[in-house]
């Protein structure tokens, strides 16, 4: 029995949660595993947010309706015409476009939508669809898993896991910077204590594009030679979403787990931003060296198994803001008292420390095959009591 059929739900909060929740809806209904999303971080393509299959029916463009006033309340005839519009330009040309809106079902609209698709169907151009929120409601109560996610559970089931946030990166560098950024991770911050159970997105440009590729190569024969490029692709798309998804646990780490998160959200919440950035940055491009590179390490061990190691290169700009507040505690304390990672400068903590220290927990229980409770245990989970060393 399905406990969300008659249930009646409120829009999203946010048009990022919304526009996943089509998603998912459409990827549940066409069983469309290779369904490609345009919209993250507002890059649509001529008015398409999703690009899907439907069967042989390819390609199918979704858009989720998008307003600066949220969630949208109405739709009109002219802003149907408008995308439409834009749609028409869409390379492939489109078999079919949806508009998927959190607006109600309006008759006059889809009078409007049959009329343009009377017109498109002698033009043998796309069909026109046009989905109220009562109706993707419907559609994703279809599916328990997709309702249980977006909905909460009904009558006992999987906690509501909400999409927070998505973050882009491009050569292997975070899109959002600067006050964007900062800005970004406050609302994140609160939207984690909202949605304890949501979850976050990190994605790669180059994955899209690759999931591009192995789409052209669907509904036609393959040769030898085509179907190992193939798996070319695929491997490299395997990789790349490998690291995206160690890039989102190690998000949830710093930002979720309680012993590291008492640090990271309290005492150095304003050098957090530089520390997503910086972590995201290499864990998604391990090539990003460190610039002008000092050909001097920071060693770092936790406290309660000072035979393990987590070491990062510095740059000779890193090295020296260490030295010189060694120098400086030298000379007021009569001692450097930079042996742990409270102690090293708040810059270097944050870009290079924490980042590093972040990737290091998530290798004891990959790599090592640690468990949780072993790593709390030799107290790697209290960042700043790791010592440190130069060398």
């Amino acid at each position: 029995m399905n406990l969300h059929a008659h249930a009646d739900y409120a829009p999203p909060r946010s048009w990022e949660q919304f526009e996943e929740l089509c998603a998912d809806v459409f990827q549940s209904a066409w069983r469309d595993p290779a369904l490609v999303r345009h919209g993250r971080a507002g890059q649509r393509q001529n008015g398409v947010d999703i690009v899907a299959r439907n069967g042989a029916l390819y390609p199918i463009g979704l858009q989720c309706k998008r307003r600066s006033r949220w969630p949208v309340s109405k739709l009109s005839k002219a802003d149907v015409d408008i995308e439409v519009a834009e749609a028409l330009k869409f390379t492939p040309a489109l078999k079919a476009f949806y508009i998927l809106t959190t607006a109600p079902s309006d008759a006059p609209i889809l009078a409007h939508v049959r009329t343009l698709n009377e017109q498109h169907k002698r033009k043998k151009l796309f069909e026109i669809v046009v989905l109220g929120w009562d109706e993707i409601v419907r559609r994703a109560t279809l599916d328990t898993a997709v309702a249980d996610k977006h909905f909460g559970p009904a009558g006992g089931g999987a906690p509501r896991s909400p999409l927070l946030a998505t973050w882009m990166l491009k050569g292997g560098l975070l899109e959002k910077s600067g006050k964007d950024l900062e800005l970004s991770v406050r609302e994140l911050v609160h939207d984690l204590n909202d949605w304890p159970s949501g979850h976050i997105v990190v994605r790669q440009h180059e994955s899209d594009a690759l999931l591009e590729q192995l789409r052209a190569t669907e509904g036609r024969k393959l040769s030898t030679r085509d179907r190992k490029a193939r798996l070319a692709l695929r491997d490299a798309l395997r990789r790349r979403t490998d690291t995206e998804k160690a890039a989102s646990r190690g998000l949830e780490l710093l930002l979720r787990d309680p012993d590291i998160s008492m640090w990271t959200l309290q005492l150095w919440d304003k050098q957090l931003p530089l520390t997503i950035e910086a972590y995201l940055n290499h864990q998604l491009y391990p090539r990003n060296e460190r610039p002008d590179f000092s050909g001097q390490y920071l060693r770092m061990s936790p406290a309660g198994d000072p035979d393990r190691r987590c070491s990062e290169r510095l740059s000779k700009a890193d090295l020296g803001a260490i030295q010189a507040i060694m120098k400086e505690r030298t000379h007021r304390y009569g001692q450097p008292l930079t042996d742990t990672v409270s102690e090293l400068p708040d810059a270097v903590r944050a870009t290079i420390a924490i980042p590093r220290l972040i990737r290091g927990l998530l290798e004891f229980v990959d790599e090592d095959r640690l468990t949780w409770d072993q790593v709390r245990h030799m107290k790697a989970l209290d960042l700043p009591s790791w010592k440190v060393s130069i060398g």
